[in-house]
């Protein structure tokens, strides 16, 4: 997902190249974070019904503590509920690179990290 958001932007702001208001990267821009948005949240849904089952079937027995399973399960929750912040934080950057803009990723990462 983030190599097509750097590919497509690139190309469109290759398109609009001359152009003041820069149409068609503004959409690719749009198109690209609306689209991480949906497949993060998905993916965050996903992990966040399914944390037990799948944590069953890495661990692989059960022979493991129940409090390091209740841990691993609030872990892999955790991480699910930041799974959109992460895909729209990655496809941004993507586009940010597609678009030659190699600082904005940089404040976009320090930012992240100060949150």
């Amino acid at each position: 997902m983030y190599t097509g958001a750097t590919n497509l932007v690139a190309a469109a702001q290759e398109a609009d190249r001359g152009t003041a208001k820069k149409p068609k990267t503004t959409k690719v821009l749009i198109g690209s974070m609306q689209l991480s948005t949906y497949v993060g949240a998905g993916l965050g849904a996903f992990l966040f019904v399914l944390a037990r089952p799948l944590l069953k079937t890495i661990i692989g027995n059960d022979s493991i503590s129940p409090a390091v399973f209740d841990a691993a399960m609030k872990y892999v929750r955790i991480r699910a509920l930041g799974m959109p912040a992460a895909a729209i934080i990655g496809s941004t950057q993507a586009a940010c690179l597609g678009m030659q803009d190699i600082r904005s990723p940089l404040y976009v990462l320090v930012a992240a990290a100060l949150v």
